[in-house]
């Protein structure tokens, strides 16, 4: 039987089906995409700067994936007690690399676990129980065990200080409890991998629970166009619809206790008409005042802070796209705003956005809290622009309101009330065609162009993708407002 790595045996925990088809159907599990992989990378970072607790520690067998050469690599350098990074050891079919195992006493070790989470997860344990069998069946004698977890109250102020940035939180106790389960579990995947046929698994809350399944989209794609999954907030309610044999939102019996938003949705797609409560809309509107500057916000939260005063994961504003329309029927004015270096960027857009906001008129955002959040946050920093922001927080207008509260849906937008579903399904235009489309492909390749080793000319073109995309943004505000305006014959 082949080994089961640690992160397949959390596979194995999630899904036979996931667990069964790394060994034996690996073709069908897609390549990390690229907000997965900046999670990768991410945790590797964070892993890399958690071994400076731990000085004077080796780095067992880098670069190497072969087992038996990170066995042997780990055996001698166990020999010299020095903290080991990323040793590998097995015990039966199970291996598993740790990232670090400290030297404590005379002939024991503590196992070390570096998460770049905030807190202790329950897969967490099941992790390092895994890893505490491994490791005390090849011999180890594993006195505690520790997460390593990023300190989210931890404010940087000058250089990084690992010693505050990160958390131990003792979990020697929760893993003692899973650990005796450990080796039943090991058996009942070996006998899973070993199967001829795939295991038929239903869907169900694990193929997202504890992490989104590679095959998600592969096992969900019976499900028709306008399934019970599209049903607003819909949750365990949905998976209560399946389980009856209901997958479509138009095949709901009548009578089904549904919410109020929900009821709305599944009255559209049956009707194939749009909900329209145009007295709601129309005091929406009435409640926007000249000049309107429809602004919006691109974010980096890393969780090593960049910046001074930053604490790990914030939301970083590096952009910021500004349409201002002066009166109705005018022409919208476009100003736009995208950091050049690597220096902290807000000081630079507090002074933008205070010269170019003035002193009247509504400040339109979609979910305006995360834009009043950025701006919150950076005036607690930037403590000169405290009254300005005071003095505009009231004026700002959150676009989304109408729409989370069913004023308008369409079906088209399968249960989202995001801008991004909202914009083609009142306009008929979108996204379609952008090489930056979403705000996590924005932060994550904003940050590989600025504090990675990229091409002037690549990162020319990035930035102008960049710049395109944040500038779609408040376009598509301004076109929302003027369909709203079209809904209850306020156009010109």
């Amino acid at each position: 039987m082949p080994f089961i790595s640690k992160s397949k045996y959390l596979a194995g925990l999630q899904c036979d089906k996931l667990l069964w088809t790394h060994y034996n159907a690996k073709d069908r599990i897609p390549s990390p995409d690229a907000g997965l992989q900046a999670i990768f990378d991410q945790g590797h970072e964070v892993g890399e700067l958690a071994k400076s607790l731990y000085p004077g520690g080796i780095e067992v067998a880098p670069g190497t994936f072969a087992i038996p050469e990170v066995l042997r690599a780990s055996q001698e350098a166990a020999h010299r007690r020095k903290p080991l990074f990323e040793a590998g050891f097995a015990h039966g079919n199970a291996y598993a690399r740790v990232d670090i195992l400290n030297p404590v006493g005379k002939d024991q070790w503590d196992l070390i676990e570096v998460k770049s989470s905030t807190q202790v997860k329950e897969i967490n344990l099941h992790d390092v129980a895994f890893q505490r069998y491994t490791y005390e069946g090849a011999g180890f004698r594993i006195r505690k065990c520790f997460l390593v977890c990023i300190n989210n109250e931890y404010v940087r102020k000058g250089e990084i200080d690992p010693e505050e940035l990160f958390v131990r939180h003792d979990i020697t106790e929760e893993v003692r409890a899973i650990l005796p389960g450990v080796k039943e579990r090991l058996g009942e995947m070996t006998k899973v991998i070993a199967r001829r046929k795939e295991p038929d698994v239903p869907i169900g809350p694990h193929c997202d629970d504890p992490y989104v399944c590679p095959l998600h989209n592969l096992c969900w794609d019976f499900l028709p166009e306008q399934s019970v999954f599209t049903l607003y907030r819909g949750g365990a309610k949905s998976f209560a619809l399946l389980a009856t044999g209901v997958q479509a939102i138009a095949d709901i019996p009548h009578g089904y206790k549904l919410s109020a938003a929900q009821g709305i949705q599944v009255e559209a797609v049956r009707s194939e008409e749009p909900h329209i409560d145009e007295e709601a809309l129309g005091k929406f509107l009435r409640g926007m005042k000249y000049p309107l500057s429809y602004l919006d916000f691109e974010t980096i939260g890393t969780a090593i802070p960049l910046f001074d005063g930053v604490r790990p994961y914030q939301q970083v504003p590096f952009q910021f796209s500004l349409h201002i329309v002066k009166e109705e029927g005018a022409k919208p004015e476009h100003h736009g705003f995208l950091a050049a270096g690597r220096e902290d960027p807000r000081e630079e857009i507090l002074a933008e956005l205070k010269a170019l906001l003035g002193t009247k008129g509504s400040i339109v955002a979609y979910n305006a809290g995360f834009e009043k959040r950025a701006l919150k946050e950076s005036v607690a920093v930037y403590r000169k622009y405290q009254t300005w922001y005071e003095k505009i927080e009231p004026r700002f207008v959150d676009l989304l309101q109408p729409f989370r509260a069913f004023h308008y849906y369409h079906p088209d937008q399968q249960g989202s009330a995001s801008i991004k579903s909202v914009l083609p399904a009142l306009t008929g235009s979108g996204y379609e065609g952008m090489e930056i489309a979403d705000g996590g492909t924005a932060s994550q390749e904003f940050l590989r162009i600025t504090f990675g080793d990229v091409p002037a000319r690549e990162r020319q073109t990035v930035r102008k993708r960049l710049e395109e995309y944040c500038k779609k943004d408040t376009m598509a505000m301004v076109e929302v407002v003027e369909a709203i305006e079209k809904i209850c014959g306020k156009s010109q």
